[in-house]
């Protein structure tokens, strides 16, 4: 039985949990991943290996993901950014 709020539902409770889950199963939001070419974007003496520009949802800002001498890493919101991660599969699937 799942448990929602710390607390656990009755046979027959619906606090709408499911319906809303079910809700977003539906109309699944795939992210848009664009590789793009560092040194058109950056310029011809840059370090960036790849920059990759992620947009997890069609209405928010796009995220900005940089492959240097640092590693991975979102502009914005560093490493721990979950573009980081769609960005690196995108370069891998390219590259390969």
């Amino acid at each position: 039985m799942p448990r929602v709020s710390g607390r656990r539902l009755r046979r027959g409770e619906d606090d709408g949990a499911a319906a809303l889950a079910t809700q977003f199963d539906l109309f699944p939001v795939r992210p848009v991943v664009d590789v793009l070419d560092p040194v058109t974007v950056v310029g011809p003496r840059t370090a960036v290996e790849h920059l990759v520009r992620v947009r997890l949802r069609p209405n928010d800002a796009p995220h900005l993901i940089f492959h240097d001498r640092h590693g991975w890493y979102c502009e914005a919101h560093g490493p721990s950014c979950a573009a980081v991660a769609l960005a690196r599969d995108a370069v891998r699937d390219t590259a390969g």
